[in-house]
């Protein structure tokens, strides 16, 4: 209890030590994904700053607005509005300005809204640079990350060989050793194999055409749909972008009858090569449609709805065709071709309904998100059980301004992945978790990474974040409570009964983490940006043993060149 007790003061107080130090500091994480920025336009268009009238729920997006009064960064994008080079104004050349990653994990792996960024056990760094071209409607960017993970070795938890493998394709697939135990239904990675594990990703690449806020891209960009800022329910920031097919808007195009933004998706994941044990999937096809409206009438509200189906990749354009029909299948299988409704064939749709209403006057924006996974039998069905294999999302911001220029903003977010009882009473064999379906092999997932969030397909996040943001940067400060695999613990708890060595109950061995975090960021001499970041979790019950409860500290370090014309 002693020692206990001493490492609990030492860590307090090295965070305390941080904490000093980050005041001198201020600023953003996971630039390498630019989440930050984004979230930075955001709270310009809450606070009605900015006119912008995009509704942040598909990104990327291209920053636009005129601001009506001075905001603290201000000076940090006003030198983005031109290009770097544009010859007798039939090209123009841009370069994105380079970023450096580094992070260090001291237990687990550990990381969200990172992008190709895997951060395993030790060191972890990226690198990203690049150059844009523009002729006519011609829009060519390539933005590659490089990347490397110390990899560390660390206890995978003693349920190895429970519940390895996964239905599909008529036959049981093995699982990886190195994948997450019970991880059937998505390709989501424990660790990258034994040694030092290094990437190469074309990042935030395309070659787009454009016109009158349209484009049609083959593209390598991540993409986010909802209006979630931590976790999506779909895509998001969390795993590689996958190589796809976009046609749809770049930017919110204004009508009579209101604004619109849309994208249908056609692409590709991967599977890993620590998922399956012989790469069985190889990758599947990704069929979305994405559509976001705001009315006429207001500015304040937007809506909209998101479907995706996921198969294995077509061999063929017929095979692509009869994929991309079924986006406007009916929900109801009894309404499907009974060959496609028998519910064998390894495939899957999630949808989901969204909206965000925002008050420039008050500072204040509500949102949430609404999605399902599966199809309901019948219309009685339907509404006998509407929350079958459901998630969701509710969130909201505060903004106020401070003294001069001085900005703050408080985020809560509330996200509920974990699978409902009605799995099992349906005639399923697991409470997988959202991101997952039982004969869907990779999940909702890219080279071994969930879409939508770091920390697996069945946690529960609750989280609470303030920034304040001045012409020297931002501090932040976070607080999260995360819950991990509620339903696999219930769906195998004489599996995990059986590993403790002494009795427990299901309530005694939650696998629950407290994670504390203060990010910073100086904005230094010779237009360096200095970003760090310290998150400190505390982590009860690990692979749901009881009082197996482990420490994890996060350290973040990023350096960025701020350079005069170049993009962010």
């Amino acid at each position: 209890m002693k020692n206990d007790y001493q490492r609990l003061m030492h860590r307090i107080l090295f965070l305390s030590i941080f904490m000093m130090t980050a005041s001198l500091c201020y600023g953003q994480s996971n630039v390498i994904s630019g989440i930050q920025d984004e979230y930075y336009f955001r709270v310009l268009q809450i606070s009605g700053i900015s006119d912008e009238n995009a509704s942040f729920m598909l990104r990327p997006y291209e920053f636009t607005a005129t601001e009506s009064a001075p905001h603290p960064w201000r000076f940090l994008f006003s030198g983005n509005q031109t290009p770097f080079y544009s010859p007798a104004g039939l090209m123009e050349v841009d370069f994105f300005e380079p970023v450096w990653f580094q992070s260090y994990n001291s237990t687990l792996p550990r990381g969200n809204n990172d992008g190709a960024v895997w951060q395993g056990k030790g060191y972890n760094t990226a690198f990203s640079i690049g150059a844009a071209l523009s002729t006519g409607p011609l829009h060519v960017q390539f933005r590659p990350v490089i990347g490397m993970a110390q990899n560390r070795y660390f206890d995978p938890g003693p349920h190895r060989q429970a519940s390895r493998t996964v239905t599909g394709i008529g036959s049981g697939i093995g699982l990886s050793e190195y994948s997450y135990p019970y991880s059937r239904g998505v390709d989501f990675v424990q660790r990258y194999g034994d040694d030092l594990y290094s990437w190469f990703d074309l990042g935030e690449s395309s070659v787009e055409l454009r016109y009158s806020g349209l484009k049609l891209a083959l593209s390598n960009k991540q993409l986010w749909s909802g209006p979630a800022v931590n976790q999506s329910l779909h895509f998001g920031y969390s795993a590689p972008g996958f190589r796809h097919v976009y046609f749809g808007t770049y930017r919110p195009v204004q009508t009579f009858a209101g604004v619109f933004e849309f994208a249908y998706i056609f692409g590709k994941t991967v599977e890993s090569d620590y998922y399956t044990e012989n790469r069985v999937m190889n990758s599947q096809s990704v069929n979305s449609l994405i559509f976001v409206y705001r009315p006429w009438f207001t500015d304040r509200f937007s809506f909209g709805a998101v479907r995706t189906f996921f198969h294995p990749y077509p061999e063929d354009f017929s095979e692509y065709r009869n994929q991309a029909k079924k986006l406007f299948q009916t929900i109801i299988k009894d309404d499907i071709p009974e060959e496609d409704a028998r519910g064998t064939f390894p495939d899957n749709q999630i949808a989901s309904i969204f909206f965000r209403y925002f008050v420039p006057e008050h500072g204040f924006e509500f949102y949430t998100e609404y999605g399902r996974n599966d199809h309901n039998a019948d219309w009685r069905d339907f509404r006998g059980q509407p929350n079958h294999y459901r998630a969701y999302t509710i969130g909201l911001v505060k903004t106020t301004s401070l003294t001069g220029t001085r900005m703050l903003a408080v985020n809560f977010e509330m996200n509920q992945f974990e699978v409902m009882r009605t799995a099992l009473t349906r005639g399923g064999r697991a409470l997988a978790g959202w991101y997952t379906h039982d004969k869907q092999i990779l999940g909702v997932s890219n080279n071994g990474q969930i879409m939508g969030s770091g920390y697996g397909p069945g946690a529960n996040m609750q989280k609470l974040r303030a920034d304040i943001y001045d012409m020297q940067g931002r501090i932040g400060f976070k607080l999260a409570r995360i819950t991990y695999d509620n339903s696999r613990l219930d769906n195998n708890f004489s599996i995990f009964r059986n590993a403790n060595e002494e009795e427990a109950e299901r309530h005694e061995v939650r696998n629950v983490e407290i994670m504390f975090g203060v990010e910073a960021t100086l904005f230094l001499l010779y237009d360096i940006e200095l970003t760090a970041a310290l998150e400190q979790s505390y982590i009860m019950n690990q692979y749901h043993l009881k009082d197996n409860d482990l420490w994890n500290t996060r350290l973040e370090l990023v350096l960025r060149k701020n350079i005069s014309g170049w993009k962010r």
